[in-house]
């Protein structure tokens, strides 16, 4: 599984856990289901779906701080899951890099989401990736 593979996994448990209030583990399982999922791969799912749900209430205030005019709620449920993922990665994984996390959570939202979600989830990380430019020391644990 490569680790596109590995971060729409995440992203599909996220948001089974977000709408259906799946457990973590069932949700990694029902994401990976028929799928060769190998353990680091599984390592990098369990710590991104774990991470997000640890830094919930943060990621969210992040989010709705950077969504100008949007509340979390009216957020598309593929949206708000996919910043979810997004964001924790750029504030959590120093591993993946900004870029890298954007890009991929753009091309999650042209794959999962309505016509305008690339856009929206583009303008928000861009924001966050603005702010972390302006003020490093500030911004990445």
């Amino acid at each position: 599984m490569t680790r596109r593979d590995a971060r729409e996994a995440a992203f599909i448990a996220l948001f089974q856990i977000d709408v259906g209030r799946a457990a973590m583990e069932p949700a990694i399982h029902a994401a990976t289901r028929g799928k060769r999922v190998d353990d680091r791969s599984l390592e990098y799912l369990r710590k991104t779906v774990s991470g997000v749900i640890e830094h919930r209430a943060d990621i969210d205030r992040t989010i709705s701080r950077l969504a100008i005019g949007w509340s979390l709620d009216r957020m598309g449920t593929v949206d708000r899951n996919l910043l979810r993922l997004a964001v924790y990665e750029i504030l959590h994984l120093d591993d993946v890099p900004v870029g890298v996390a954007i890009n991929e959570a753009v091309a999650l939202a042209k794959k999962f989401g309505d016509e305008e979600s690339g856009k929206f989830i583009n303008g928000i990380l861009g924001r966050l990736a603005r702010e972390m430019a302006a003020n490093p020391d500030d911004t990445r644990e």
